[in-house]
């Protein structure tokens, strides 16, 4: 339900990026492996299943070819050393935007990166 509301708020915002998504974080680096060449930013919850957001994002980190890749933590685990994890995991993390979360906050960065 997330995901449907989040992509629905990016397209209604006129960003006409394709949008790839994963159901869960396995699903997510298989995606994320046949398509890092055209990825502009990841948009990643860290309570996901079979792969949690923070595990994905450290296999992210880890490849060379994605380790630039922008990341958005988009989460409810709002606490600071939540924060702390994420930022210890990824020092180059894009943002993170806890849940429920203003519209015009998570558009603002997206824009920043999107080709």
């Amino acid at each position: 339900m997330d995901r449907k509301l989040l992509i629905s708020l990016i397209k209604k915002s006129g960003i006409e990026n394709e949008i790839l998504q994963a159901a869960d974080g396995e699903e997510g680096l298989k995606v994320l492996s046949e398509n890092y060449q055209n990825i502009c930013i990841i948009l990643l919850d860290w309570q996901m299943p079979k792969l949690n957001g923070l595990d994905f994002m450290k296999a992210v980190v880890k490849v060379p070819a994605t380790a630039a890749t922008p990341i958005v933590m988009v989460t409810a685990s709002g606490s600071e050393d939540s924060k702390k994890q994420a930022m210890d995991v990824n020092p180059n993390l894009a943002g993170y935007i806890v849940k429920p979360y203003k519209a015009e906050t998570l558009l603002e960065i997206i824009k920043k990166y999107i080709k």
